[in-house]
């Protein structure tokens, strides 16, 4: 009997069905040994096969379209500051500002989150607004990558780096609200459908790196937002044929209102349209260069909503969007001094590493890919059964280690050892990425179990916008801590000075990430990533009383033993002979 109940507990990779692999034997070959899978890419078709069974093909496809070939595709954000460099005259810290403007939409996600939960058109929720953001996002492309530089005041670009953000965080939002609902049904296999998800965007963005570094080193940048045009357009075709798998509500009306969402969502309207205020004021405060005044109004704006969240969240929705708010703030960014560190040239930086662009950004990045698999192993090897305190103490506290580690580089003091810039930065980078994925993967699940019934993009969006305003509010006041110590490079000629107190700027974004270490002990559920998240307190997410939750927890894991084969495994209903009054009932 344990044998039995620890196979229905395996890994969805192993559970392999034995009908798939004796039908795939005869095609494969060597592929198949004694009924499982023997090399990787059978493997890696079986898996998906099952991620298919448990979650179905057309979520899949939306995932690739939408989430790998779009979203993660575009490389907005690595293509921001080399835009404003040719721009010129932009210093660091308002290349950082800057770039936590142009990030506006996705603090403003738990609004357009309740804004397609709450409202649709011609009975969809979802597909309309992919679509008018997709169309906005191509026409950003086209007047930012066709226009040469310096013929678009600054302001227009950061408004067009806004709309096609605002893409990006809209169609990546509704399409993560979309697998959260179907997260929810089959739990036990959400390590999978999350690896899924990052594992394929990572390979996007690798290529997207390797064309970007190509465009940028040999046509210019704004040719990368030229390229990104044929991206944009992707997320339209799931749109076309309902790829979404939306039921559209019987409504005469053009457009309306989900009373339902409504009624039971009503604090999450308020949150939303807090934190949708919140962002604008946070875009406004970026275009001041008074950055005193951007920190004091960004962090006031972070303990308001904090506050919010505490008064019209459940309780323990509200520590989890703390949480991820307090640890994102500590996150101090440097990478406005960081960019200029790396890829000023000699006569700029006679000192500094000077990295090009290929280097910059498509071999650190294929070295951080690769690192985020390893991550995403290990995860699912060893820390899938863990609990969420444990995993976020290993990502936090070696994410802590690495920051302290870069001070050698910041100093200089790798050179004196005899150490060179590129394999240092690669091996800072490899572990970073490696040890980070152990933070990601658990946020995403975590967040996927917190979404309430009827609300999952309100709900997911909610928690998405406290960590992107968590993070502005860091960036601004990593560009405060900058401008106080005087790293304020520009990508002048002789501007070595610059970089002087770098190093005391990492220090202390290292030290600030002891805080949200000692926070998770007190806050984080005592669960693990395969475990239901039932919030007693909150009548839109208690989606199952007592008396039903144990009854389609049997039959979900009795549904996948089915898939697996192991048509004995605890919980899978046997056939049996019809009772007395059903054969009456048939004439027999």
């Amino acid at each position: 009997m344990e044998k039995k109940n620890q196979n229905a507990h395996t890994p969805l990779l192993r559970k392999v069905s034995s009908s798939r692999v004796k039908s795939d034997s005869s095609a494969k070959g060597n592929g198949v040994e004694n009924g499982k899978a023997k090399y990787f890419p059978w493997k890696l078709i079986n898996w998906i096969h099952m991620l298919k069974d448990a979650y179905g093909g057309k979520i899949l496809l939306t995932i690739v379209l939408v989430s790998h070939l779009c979203v993660r595709f575009i490389p907005v954000s690595v293509s921001i500051g080399y835009y404003l460099r040719e721009f010129g005259g932009v210093k660091a810290p308002e290349v950082q500002a800057y770039k936590a403007v142009a990030r506006t939409p996705y603090a403003m996600s738990p609004l357009f989150g309740f804004i397609s939960d709450a409202f649709h058109f011609r009975g969809y929720h979802k597909a309309p607004y992919i679509a008018i953001s997709s169309l906005l996002a191509i026409v950003a492309y086209t007047i930012v990558g066709f226009t040469p530089v310096g013929g678009l005041s600054l302001g227009m670009v950061i408004f067009g780096f806004v709309t096609m953000n605002l893409q990006m965080e809209y169609c990546g939002l509704l399409v993560r609200a979309k697998y959260a609902e179907k997260l929810k049904t089959v739990p036990e296999y959400s390590t999978d459908l999350i690896s899924f998800v990052q594992g394929g965007g990572t390979i996007s963005c690798l290529f997207s790196r390797v064309a970007a570094a190509f465009i940028i080193q040999n046509y210019g940048t704004r040719y990368v937002f030229a390229m990104c045009v044929i991206p944009a357009m992707l997320p339209l075709w799931p749109v076309a044929v309902n790829l979404l798998q939306e039921k559209p509500i019987m409504d005469t009306k053009c457009c309306g209102i989900a009373k339902n969402a409504v009624k039971h969502g009503k604090g999450y309207l308020y949150l939303c349209l807090f934190m949708g205020a919140e962002a604008i004021l946070l875009m406004v405060l970026g275009l001041f260069p008074n950055s005193l005044f951007r920190c004091a109004i960004g962090l006031g704006a972070a303990f308001f909503l904090a506050i919010g969240f505490l008064l019209l969240t459940p309780r323990m929705i509200a520590k989890v969007a703390i949480f991820f708010l307090s640890v994102c703030i500590c996150s101090l960014s440097n990478s406005g001094a960081e960019y200029y560190f790396y890829t000023d040239t000699p006569d700029q930086y006679p000192e500094g590493p000077h990295f090009s662009a290929w280097f910059y950004l498509t071999v650190r990045h294929f070295v951080r890919s690769i690192c985020l698999f390893i991550g995403m192993w290990a995860f699912n090897k060893y820390l899938r059964n863990c609990k969420y305190k444990f995993a976020y103490l290993i990502g936090i506290g070696t994410t802590m280690c690495v920051r302290f580690v870069r001070l050698l580089i910041f100093s200089r003091i790798n050179i004196r050892f005899g150490i060179p810039d590129d394999i240092f930065c690669l091996v800072l980078d490899a572990l970073g990425a490696m040890f980070g994925e152990l933070v990601m993967l658990p946020n995403q699940i975590l967040m996927s179990h917190l979404c309430p019934k009827g609300l999952e993009s309100t709900m997911f969006a909610c928690m998405a916008g406290a960590f992107t305003m968590g993070g502005q509010v860091g960036t601004f006041l990593g560009a405060y801590l900058l401008k106080q110590l005087g790293v304020e490079p520009q990508g002048a000629v002789g501007e070595s000075r610059q970089f002087d107190n770098l190093w005391i700027a990492e220090m202390i974004s290292a030290v600030a990430c002891i805080p949200p270490m000692l926070m998770m002990l007190m806050i984080l559920p005592d669960k693990t990533p395969s475990e239901r998240i039932i919030l007693e307190d909150d009548s839109t997410a208690n989606l199952e009383n007592e008396s039903e939750a144990p009854s389609r927890a049997i039959s979900s894991k009795a549904k996948y033993a089915r898939l697996a084969g192991d048509e004995e495994a605890p919980g899978v209903a046997q056939p049996r002979a019809p009772s007395t009054v059903m054969r009456k009932r048939s004439g027999r």
